[in-house]
């Protein structure tokens, strides 16, 4: 091609470019219209903390799961050993289990020398119970700052089949569900994680419980 006819080309393309860059500063034809954001749908509640903390789960006790925190205190502690009962978290409730445990549980002359034997234990009450209706008694200082005690009571029924959620009915089934109420010992190791040690039944009256007996229990999820 010879540069007499390249020039000419070469202006006609500009012109072209340029025409373009008008039409869109004035947003002529070709441009496209601008589009109203789509309205976000509707969030789901969050989950409550089976806790009975008043916050959502993920907030509360599942941030001690997935290891983001520690539970400081002994309370918050049981608080995180029971929804890991209720959310089927068995490691954690091996992990907060003190190794003396073992030794006053089973029998056995080892400080944790029955991990097998109790993490079945942990699987098996994870599985077959359903646990709802958790409530703090009190919590006590031990004989030092790194003992604890935490008194509570709960309720708990056998699920349908393992691992089944409790329906509507079972729910209202009221007879179904036992009350147990405990005051459990708890010590903290030399990394600062409290640990369940040992426990005992215990009876609460009513004006401890704050109106626990008048409480229906609430659906639990696997």
């Amino acid at each position: 091609m010879l540069r007499s006819q390249v020039l000419p080309a070469r202006c006609a393309l500009h012109q072209r470019r340029q025409f373009a860059v008008q039409v869109a500063a004035s947003k002529g034809f070709g441009t496209k219209p601008k589009v109203a954001p789509k309205p976000k749908k509707d969030q789901p509640a969050p989950e409550p903390c089976p806790c009975d903390s008043g916050k959502a789960y993920k907030n509360c006790c599942g941030v001690v799961h997935r290891g983001e925190s520690v539970a400081a205190t002994p309370e918050a502690t049981l608080r995180a050993r029971f929804s890991a009962y209720v959310k089927g978290e068995p490691e954690y409730i091996i992990s907060t289990t003190h190794p003396d445990y073992h030794v006053n549980h089973y029998q056995v002359p080892i400080p944790g020398g029955a991990e097998e034997r109790l993490r079945e234990d942990v699987a098996a009450a994870c599985n077959k119970f359903a646990f709802t209706g958790l409530k703090i008694v009190g919590s006590e200082p031990g004989v030092n700052e790194h003992e604890g005690y935490v008194s509570f009571e709960y309720l708990s029924r056998k699920r349908s089949a393992p691992g089944a959620p409790v329906t509507e009915e079972e729910v209202k089934d009221t007879t179904a569900w036992s009350r147990t109420a405990e005051r459990c010992r708890f010590l903290r190791t030399s990394s600062d994680v409290w640990q369940f040690v040992d426990y005992q039944t215990a009876t609460f009256d009513s004006s401890m419980l704050g109106g626990l007996q008048q409480q229906q229990p609430e659906p639990v999820a696997a």
